[in-house]
């Protein structure tokens, strides 16, 4: 990731609000990238001089995290909208923090989440089976229940496997 300084982003931005060009010839006559200028021109208008400046990474809560997806969403704005409204320099960090929020509820917004955990255990712990007795107090028709649905399941999963593994076996090949 090439680091610009504050010089180079304020002399790129104003020759942008000047108006003498557009957007691809403007970072390209200083060198820089479309995707940077872009930003750095709407953290400009939000938020003035202070919007282009460096600024020390932070940590931030659960709660401001859930308000700015909820702004995102109640308000319709784009990832890049959120992240020049609430200054925030990674405007991927809204669509992370949404999805996350999607997934794994409140919890994954706390800071020191770790999501490792939830990417090996793909199959979440019902609660109904934490709180179940043992096999051994459980009726046989339950047990027999649950044996047929286990049944279903496995019989369901190498079905759907099947047909992916056929699926790739048919797709035509490309040639080099």
């Amino acid at each position: 990731m090439i680091k610009y300084t504050e010089k180079q982003k304020l002399d790129a931005v104003g020759a942008y609000e000047k108006g003498m060009a557009g957007l691809k010839a403007t970072a390209e006559a200083h060198g820089v990238g479309v995707d940077s200028l872009r930003k750095w021109v709407e953290l400009f208008r939000a938020r003035g001089i202070s919007g282009i400046k460096r600024k020390r990474r932070s940590s931030y809560d659960a709660e401001f995290k859930l308000a700015v997806i909820r702004r995102t969403e109640d308000e319709g704005l784009s990832s890049r909208q959120a992240a020049v409204l609430f200054d925030l320099r990674r405007f991927d960090l809204v669509a992370e923090w949404s999805r996350l929020y999607a997934d794994h509820g409140i919890a994954a917004l706390q800071p020191g989440w770790n999501q490792s955990r939830t990417r090996m255990n793909k199959t979440p712990i019902r609660r109904d089976d934490a709180a179940a007795p043992g096999d051994d107090q459980r009726s046989r028709e339950e047990l027999l229940r649950e044996v047929q649905q286990l049944r279903m399941e496995n019989a369901y999963l190498k079905k759907a496997h099947a047909l992916v593994r056929a699926k790739t076996r048919s797709a035509p090949k490309k040639g080099r």
